[in-house]
């Protein structure tokens, strides 16, 4: 009965009109689908939380608290941040901005002329402050760190001080000891000619960087611990054309853009983790789990084949996942996953669809005009 109810409430004429539990679209105009609604999709979408035209102007507000903004990019933007308080700028005229890319509280006059913005420093609890003059030839922080780009510069990262001369013929750092880098130590570079590292767990060497260089690093996780590290080594000659390489992490080889090959270890016993291989560049992708079984395979963009998911672009595609199905002729768009295209336009070149559960499937040709039904035995 609830099967028959729910055929009941879907109607569908042609690709234009269709009306379903969760959807409503009237293509290509127009389209709701949960909390979306699109007009010409890409022109309009609004969701309920925000709004988007032509890519260009946004809005988009916080529902649980006082934030909100809207955009027109690239020139305009005024909103509210966390706390309430407002914010505006006309770019590249004057402004504050509580968040872009990976700036905070980012604040400019007549840019590139001036800026000032923050950054997060989790490992010492604090906010670094940078201040730029003529981007990007001359900056300082908060930390000590400055520079006068290209003529010469010094800068802090963590537990690592880095230095530079006529960037980038000439630049040098130290390091401090640290469990998540290859500890303590130095580097230096006289670009293009040669380079070097010199690090508790890695030594490297480069001649014309980065195109030839030969590494040996080491990892305490594995082996005898501090005392008998497990050791790796890379070579590159000449990146990127040619790559091997064997670490406690992965052992991998590369004939770029001809062929490749990846096989993962675990992170502390060393264990198959998986492998995948790589011909021409990413053309075709071989996609293996620890045991050695194939679970994906990809021939780019004409071929997918993985866990619950088939795709013969532009004939086929079906999906499948607990006990239910999803399939279609023709899958003309070449992305995976575009719920947006799916709404608007896939149903004008979608001939043939069946829907599956573990008792019957249900097929419609031609939107519908013709629908069967079939039972599993």
């Amino acid at each position: 009965m609830l099967a028959e109810a729910l055929l009941a409430a879907s109607f569908q004429i042609g690709p234009f009109y269709e009306q379903k539990p969760g959807l409503r679209a009237v293509r290509p105009l127009w389209a709701e689908e949960g909390a979306v609604t699109d007009v010409v999709w890409p022109v309009f979408t609004k969701h309920r939380d925000w709004w988007r035209f032509c890519w260009f102007l946004h809005y988009q507000n916080d529902p649980m608290g006082c934030r909100e903004q809207f955009d027109a990019i690239p020139l305009w933007f005024n909103g509210r941040d966390r706390s309430g308080e407002g914010y505006w700028g006309l770019f590249p005229v004057y402004g504050h901005h509580p968040d872009v890319f990976f700036m905070h509280d980012w604040d400019f006059l007549l840019w590139p002329l001036w800026m000032r913005y923050k950054t997060p420093r989790p490992a010492e609890d604090r906010w670094m402050t940078s201040n730029v003059v003529l981007f990007p030839f001359l900056h300082w922080r908060d930390d000590g760190s400055w520079g006068v780009w290209p003529l010469c510069g010094f800068g802090r990262r963590r537990e690592s001080r880095h230095s530079y001369a006529l960037w980038p013929i000439a630049t040098w750092a130290s390091y401090d000891a640290d469990r998540d880098t290859p500890g303590a130590g130095r580097s230096w570079m006289l670009w293009p000619l040669v380079a070097e590292v010199e690090r508790e767990r890695e030594s490297q060497w480069m001649l014309v960087p980065p195109f030839f260089s030969y590494a040996e690093t080491s990892s305490p996780l594995r082996g005898g611990g501090q005392d008998a590290p497990e050791k790796g080594f890379r070579v590159r000659c000449p990146w990127p054309l040619l790559e091997f390489e064997s670490t406690p992490s992965r052992d991998r080889w590369s004939v770029f853009p001809i062929a490749e090959r990846t096989k993962q270890k675990g992170f502390r016993s060393g264990e198959d983790a998986g492998s995948s291989v790589r011909i021409g560049w990413k053309l075709v992708e071989l996609l293996y789990g620890g045991d050695g079984s194939l679970y994906e395979s990809r021939v780019f963009p004409f071929w997918t084949r993985g866990e619950g998911f088939f795709r013969l672009w532009p004939l086929w595609a079906r999906e499948s996942e607990g006990g239910a199905s999803h399939s279609r002729f023709l899958e003309l768009f070449p992305i995976r996953w575009v719920p947006a295209v799916d709404r608007n336009w896939a149903k004008f070149w979608t001939f043939y669809e069946c829907d599956g559960n573990p008792v019957c499937n249900e097929h419609s040709l031609l939107w519908g005009i013709i629908r069967w039904r079939t039972f599993e035995n």
